[in-house]
């Protein structure tokens, strides 16, 4: 049996200002070196960061974040670089709502691009993806942190991070496949190492039986390790995705080429690229700009190996996280002028609009599980209603 080649990617969006390109000239998106890379592979998988549709803002669902979407045209990019593969749980497919994710869907199947980790129901999104490549059976399990695009009992949307299931999908693609790839959506955003949960749940899923665990959301690249003998690649940063950011890693991220033996072994190799900086492309790094994040990737490796040092590297993320997060239970979040709101924030005076009574029951709330699930429902049914009946 010859060698198997995968090439697995982060996220990538072509709206904004690659929606032209990707249309008029989709190969001008990516370097020749890209292109050849993606050519010579058996199978190439992405992460489609949005719907492709043409349906209007009626359609959007109530979340917080933006609404992302493209049109259904631009998918010539993703044949451009030979797709065949589109990993679609992540916390936008279904900003659009059922008619969003449906022309997805079929603007995928139409060209020939088949998907996993979406659906128009909850079963269909927690499907296993199965693919035969030279005697060897791959599958892959796609799953997305809990946000406002997964699926539920009643609607469609991305196949939800859930323990249990999870599980049981592993292990129902062990019995069934040589190679479990397992594509996890999730992470801090604009966070460079995992969480030390991150890391006890990722190696808790490479000890059910995923063969890989690749993960991808937090916009910038994180480091990865080998945990028995399965490698754990916490973070592949934006693949292709134009943004107005001043945040100078969005704009470099890593894919990986993934190569399976005959005896089923795997090998990986790590390319450092930058993208939609100073050109709308993708861009393979050479020399000195690629041994640069390669370095800046075994300093964050060093971290993750490391428990004490996580768990501080953590502290100090969630200590530039206190005043947002407070905000966002503060009274002065109900003032709808943000330039207001912001100038509290940066006055240091959202310590006034803070009830400690009202945060110690959110506290109960969310940190107990009974209490929890009681929680999640009212809330969103509430938004859900009141979003309705304001329509």
């Amino acid at each position: 049996m010859s060698r198997i080649s995968l090439n697995i990617t982060g996220d990538i969006f072509l709206g904004r200002r690659l929606e032209l390109p990707a249309i008029e000239r989709p190969y001008s998106l990516f370097d020749k070196d890209i292109l050849q890379i993606f050519k010579s592979a058996d199978l190439n998988i992405v992460n489609l960061e949005s719907p492709l549709t043409n349906c209007s803002n009626a359609n959007k669902i109530v979340k917080t974040g933006p609404h992302l979407k493209a049109k259904p045209e631009v998918i010539g990019a993703l044949k451009a670089i030979n797709v065949s593969v589109a990993t679609l749980a992540n916390n936008h497919i279904y900003d659009f709502g059922q008619k969003g994710l449906s022309d997805t869907l079929e603007a995928c199947r139409v060209n020939n691009i088949r998907t996993v980790g979406a659906g128009i129901s909850f079963s269909e999104a927690s499907k296993i993806f199965y693919t035969n490549i030279s005697n060897t059976r791959i599958a892959i399990v796609n799953i997305a942190e809990n946000e406002w695009c997964n699926a539920g009992e009643d609607h469609g949307g991305a196949n939800p991070l859930h323990i249990i299931a999870n599980v049981k999908s592993i292990h129902e693609a062990k019995s069934n496949a040589d190679i479990i790839l397992l594509i996890i959506h999730g992470g801090h955003e604009f966070y460079s190492y995992p969480s030390p949960r991150m890391v006890e749940l990722y190696r808790f899923y490479a000890e059910q039986g995923a063969s890989i665990v690749i993960c991808h959301h937090s916009h910038c690249i994180s480091g990865y390790e080998i945990y028995n003998g399965v490698p754990i690649f916490y973070g592949l940063g934006n693949f292709l995705f134009d943004a107005e950011i001043n945040f100078e890693q969005w704009f470099e991220g890593i894919f990986l080429s993934v190569d399976i033996d005959a005896e089923n072994k795997i090998s990986w190799t790590v390319h450092p690229y930058r993208q939609c900086g100073t050109n709308l492309m993708v861009e393979l790094l050479h020399g000195k700009e690629k041994s640069e994040v390669e370095n800046k990737i075994t300093a964050i490796n060093t971290i993750i190996g490391d428990p004490q040092k996580l768990r501080e590297q953590f502290s100090y993320f969630i200590k530039s996280q206190k005043k947002p997060v407070l905000s966002m239970f503060s009274t002065s979040n109900f003032i709808n002028n943000r330039y207001f709101r912001s100038a509290i924030r940066k006055a240091g005076m959202e310590r006034f609009f803070l009830r400690k009574a009202q945060l110690r029951s959110i506290l109960n709330y969310v940190r107990c599980e009974a209490h929890r699930d009681i929680t999640l429902d009212v809330l969103y049914n509430y938004l859900t209603e009141n979003e309705k009946n304001n329509s």
